[in-house]
């Protein structure tokens, strides 16, 4: 195990010799007599112990470590001193970054112990700036944008990666608030207070990110960085843009969902086409069979008419309700209306409200929120045992807004990916490239907020 190496710089030779004398056994000992003597050798040396005498001709202890800070940061350092001089004390804490305090004469013993203990310290020094330097070069050469926030969520550093996520200057991004960048304000605001609350942060969550009309779609995982007592802290926040892969998501899922559309309307079309049109032909040749049949066969007859009849009724029902023809036919709001007129019962009440007449949407687009808001119904009905639904559409110029609540049991947010339903309206929205918001507790309903942009 190499030794120690300790530097002791003193005006008086006699305290050098004693010094050397002393420890030269145990460290690996240099010594001047003047600060710049001192300086030479810390030049050629990986000097890790610094000790100094206070009281020296051209430049006192203290001067001499303050004077070295910038070029030699590391070595701990020691102050010798034959007085007992306050101010000196004072100065060697506060400029020369002083580690230990010690009079003259010094005890060997004493003394050899602090040097020892002064190194444990210089190790954790060095061991900290290579993670320091190890987290710098990750933080500046990073792909993701790293960004750190104070106690008030004000954007306080930040590397090229974040600069260039916005395409924006740093004069511009400086102390930007964290609830500022997300797009949705009750996702900002979840964000935040989860960050302050609670110990683990955030993992992976996807959110958007906006900032001088530039919107991204991001990975954020963030957490609390706090001192020993919590008193003082920061957050630090990872951020990846994965607006390709959303967008790519979202091609494949409206890909999906169009073919699933167009395979529900061919069944409809195969069903209503070649099952309805046959069970029609054998109900009318029955009515055929009557004028010749005796009164039993009559009663035979009418009780299969009745049958078939049953059956037809049934099949216009699951073809409607595969491929409602009053969407293709009508358009949306008679669409939806009509679907709370078939859902609604004697228990149940579903009412709509459009802010103004909806004209003709984009047909994906239609479609898609037909499905969401059938699923939705279907949803509250099995699983929310609710008494009333609530069907809200508001539209203006470029955006159109669709809450959908119920008065049912309500569910655990916590567990919404195990929600099949819920899963379903999540995919919906993500094709149409918007923002869903799901709000609910155990015994207070459910609320579902959907805001997608339009054309």
């Amino acid at each position: 195990m190499e030794k120690i190496k300790v530097l002791y710089v003193d005006d008086e030779h006699d305290n050098l010799m004693a010094f050397n004398s002393s420890f030269r056994r145990v460290f690996d000992v240099y010594i001047a007599d003047s600060a710049i003597k001192g300086i030479e050798i810390l030049k050629t040396n990986g000097i890790e112990i610094l000790i100094a005498d206070q009281r020296m001709p051209e430049m006192t202890g203290v001067e001499f470590f303050e004077s070295i800070l910038d070029d030699y940061p590391n070595p701990i350092r020691i102050l010798l001193t034959g007085y007992s001089d306050i101010n000196a004390v004072k100065d060697a804490i506060n400029k020369g970054q002083v580690y230990k305090y010690i009079n003259k004469p010094w005890d060997e013993y004493e003394l050899k112990v602090t040097i020892e203990n002064a190194y444990l310290l210089y190790q954790l020094k060095e061991q900290n700036n290579k993670l320091k330097n190890k987290y710098q070069k990750v933080f500046a050469e990073s792909n993701d944008a790293i960004m750190i926030f104070d106690q008030k969520g004000r954007l306080i550093d930040y590397n090229k990666a974040s600069l260039e996520l916005f395409s924006t200057t740093k004069p511009q991004l400086n102390l930007t608030l964290l609830t500022d960048l997300v797009s949705n304000k009750i996702e900002a605001d979840y964000i935040f207070n989860t960050l302050l609350n609670n110990k683990k942060g955030i993992i992976n969550y996807e959110s958007k990110l906006a900032f001088n009309g530039i919107e991204k779609t991001c990975l954020i995982s963030a957490s609390k960085i706090a001192d020993n007592y919590d008193d003082s802290f920061t957050f630090q926040a990872i951020i990846r843009d994965i607006s390709e892969n959303v967008a790519l998501d979202q091609l494949i899922i409206k890909s999906t969902i169009a073919a699933q559309e167009n395979e529900r309307g061919r069944i409809a079309r195969d069903l209503h086409d070649s099952v309805g049109q046959s069970l029609v032909g054998i109900k009318f040749q029955l009515e055929q069979l009557k004028p010749n049949a005796s009164k039993n066969q009559i009663e035979l007859i009418d009780d299969i008419s009745n049958l078939l009849s049953s059956s037809i009724q049934q099949l216009r029902s699951i073809c409607y309700g595969i491929t409602p023809p009053v969407l293709t036919d009508f358009g949306i709001e008679k669409a939806i209306n009509q679907l709370c007129i078939n859902y609604s019962k004697n228990n149940l009440s579903i009412n709509t409200e459009f802010n103004q007449k909806v004209h003709a949407l984009d047909k994906d687009l239609e479609i898609g929120l037909y499905r969401i808001i059938q699923e939705f119904i279907q949803n509250s009905i099995k699983h929310a045992n609710c008494k009333n639904i609530n069907i809200s559409f508001q539209i203006s110029q470029n955006k159109l807004l669709l809450a959908l609540n119920d008065d049912g049991v309500g569910f655990d947010v916590s567990n919404i990916s195990n929600g099949l339903g819920i899963a379903n309206i999540k995919s919906r929205v993500k094709s149409l490239k918007g923002n869903l918001n799901v709000q609910s507790k155990i015994g207070g309903g459910t609320k579902i907020e959907v805001d997608i942009p339009l054309k």
